[in-house]
């Protein structure tokens, strides 16, 4: 799913890079410096929002998710461009705001309801989706796997303490026979003599 997933960026930034002109002058530190100074409020295109997102830090996301919220309508509603941005940065790999659930609906409500998007921003969008469902999922019988575990660990301890208190018992029960068999002994030593 990853290398699908990536492989359908690919494609989306090659689509998006023959939108662009290019020039042979710029070098490439200053391409990599002119990148490193813009900034999430620019980033319109979504490809290029996700490669900023994955530099910044926990405050930074914060921030970034705070102004997201700010620019929606008085009814609380994002707008497309804003309401895609919002659940890249919370199903972004590594990210301390990560919401699967939320994210989920933020996307499902883009691809459904989303006008004068490209195509392009589509596809992301509904790959985005497929990843983040299935990552869902992965956590989710992570989570079951790890809960069934923890039950078999406790039944194994039940079963420890039992099989510990048997030995005890039948320890006890082969010192009593001992016993028993020594006093049978002395018994009939007595009556013999």
């Amino acid at each position: 799913m990853t290398k699908v997933l990536l492989a359908v960026i690919l494609v989306i930034s090659l689509q998006a890079c023959t939108n662009q002109v290019h020039t042979d002058s710029v070098q490439p530190e200053k391409a990599i410096q002119k990148v490193a100074k813009t900034t999430i409020a620019t980033a319109c295109n979504i490809i290029h929002y996700y490669h900023l997102i994955s530099v910044l830090n926990d405050n930074q996301e914060r921030q970034a998710a705070e102004t997201l919220l700010s620019n929606a309508s008085g009814s609380g509603k994002l707008s497309d461009c804003n309401q895609i941005k919002l659940a890249i940065l919370l199903s972004a790999p590594g990210s301390s705001m990560q919401d699967d659930k939320t994210s989920l609906e933020l996307l499902s409500g883009f691809i459904n309801t989303a006008k004068s998007i490209t195509q392009a921003d589509l596809t992301f969008a509904t790959l985005l989706k497929e990843f983040v469902e299935e990552r869902s999922m992965i956590r989710y019988q992570r989570t079951k796997t790890r809960d069934l575990l923890l039950l078999e660990q406790q039944e194994t301890e039940v079963l420890k303490g039992n099989l510990t208190k048997t030995r005890q018992q039948l320890q006890q029960l082969k010192s009593l026979e001992s016993e028993l068999n020594h006093q049978e002994k002395r018994i009939a030593e007595d009556s013999a003599s």
